[in-house]
């Protein structure tokens, strides 16, 4: 199967998604054992995402990230069941359980003031199975940048050439690590999930997750390989434009100044240290390197201990772990005057900044995202944090007004709590 021929079958996907909502909706919770026929080709799209996403160690090439077994920290609370929770939700009084049955929800959590206040699971999920991050996973290499530049290892006023001169002439090589952290790059990068030819297909045939038979002749074998590649626009340089390459280029900074691993620093800086119960897993390419743009599973009781972190501004219990300005900084940065998502219905004025997305609500909330669903919201004003792990049928969660969905329900949540 070549590029054309994946073209074909994510037309034919996009088709079948808006004929069959009701059908795959009615039908969660009710898989069994991994379906017939899945493999790398076909994991990324539905239905087969729905049992893919919580089954990537079955799929992919990956490599644990290692928790701390004698380091685990309890949450605390004795959550709800969704089905137990009504909010209200475009007008109506609606159980958290028939909203997550609507929209492909495959977890959710809600922890506020020092206890997990709901938790539920549908599909494959269970608390102990780990669930595909995707972008989320730029997050958390967020939080390691902050460390090492706080710790004087990385400074973003230098160039990507200074730390990695085999980028010296791609896309990235003349810009500071403080533009990549922000996407500002001059990267001609295109990250378009309904078109193979977008760059973002071939970053894929780099990292593993498509067969390199399935790629375009020429394909790069490695994320290394493939970075060095990609051209550069010197018109977009300080426009924002979401490219998950960057965050592949600065955790190869990471690596190049720390001399360990990405996989060795999560492990390490971040499910050690702040308590994970479980194991985290990431997808690896040929060379072992660990996808840092969106390659990570984790459970979701882990990411409310992640998003907890975040929510006390770095600090695990009475240890500052990671750099509290970073926190500051992410939660108080101004929105963006060329947000190339259009205006935000309730008004907002979101940004982006290092690697998390901000509401611009006025509250200092803040988000890890990733495409079909996944987020951790973290709202400070209201010492909350939401989690919630999807398999929407499209990427960008178009055919179910997934992202606007979730919007409301999340400030349902924060009104039902107060």
């Amino acid at each position: 199967m070549r590029f054309s021929q994946l073209r074909v079958l994510i037309v034919l996907t996009t088709l079948l998604t808006t004929l069959s909502i009701s059908v795959l909706a009615a039908d969660q919770g009710r898989i069994g054992n991994r379906p017939a026929g899945i493999d790398k080709t076909n994991a990324q799209f539905p239905p087969n995402n729905r049992w893919a996403f919580s089954h990537m160690r079955e799929l992919y090439p990956t490599a644990l990230i290692q928790n701390d077994p004698n380091g685990k920290r309890p949450l605390h609370g004795a959550p709800a069941h969704p089905s137990e929770v009504l909010i209200g939700f475009r007008g109506k009084q609606t159980s958290l359980d028939e909203l997550a049955k609507r929209y492909f929800t495959d977890a959710i959590a809600v922890y506020k003031d020092g206890e997990l206040l709901v938790e539920g699971y549908y599909g494959e999920q269970n608390p102990a199975r780990p669930h595909l991050m995707m972008s989320m996973t730029k997050s958390v290499t967020a939080v390691l940048i902050a460390k090492y530049v706080a710790k004087g290892l990385i400074d973003l006023d230098k160039t990507v050439a200074e730390y990695l001169p085999e980028l010296t002439n791609s896309g990235w090589g003349p810009d500071s690590l403080r533009i990549v952290w922000d996407m500002r790059d001059g990267a001609a990068y295109s990250e378009i999930y309904d078109d193979l030819t977008s760059t973002v297909w071939q970053h894929s045939c780099a990292s593993g997750w498509l067969e390199l038979k399935d790629c375009a002749d020429g394909a790069m074998r490695s994320t290394y390989e493939f970075l060095p590649t990609v051209q550069r626009d010197e018109s977009i340089v300080g426009e924002f434009h979401y490219k998950s390459a960057s965050t592949d280029v600065l955790a190869w900074v990471l690596e190049r100044v720390t001399g360990k691993s990405f996989v060795e620093l999560v492990s390490k800086d971040v499910w050690q240290a702040i308590g994970a119960e479980y194991p985290a897993d990431i997808t690896v390419d040929s060379d072992g390197y660990g996808w840092a743009s969106g390659g990570m599973s984790a459970t979701l009781r882990d990411l409310v201990r992640f998003g907890v972190m975040a929510l006390n501004r770095g600090a695990v219990g009475d240890r500052q772990v990671f750099p509290s300005a970073h926190f500051e900084d992410v939660m108080n940065h101004p929105a963006d005057d060329d947000w190339p998502y259009g205006e935000s219905s309730k008004g907002w004025k979101p940004y982006y900044r290092s690697f998390w997305w901000g509401v611009g609500n006025d509250l200092g909330d803040f988000e890890a995202l990733g495409i079909h669903g996944q987020v951790i919201r973290v709202a400070p004003s209201d010492n909350m944090v939401i989690v919630y792990l999807s398999s929407w049928p499209a990427a960008e969660g178009e055919t179910i007004g997934g992202y606007e969905a979730y919007e409301d329900i999340f400030e349902a949540l924060k009104i039902r709590f107060r």
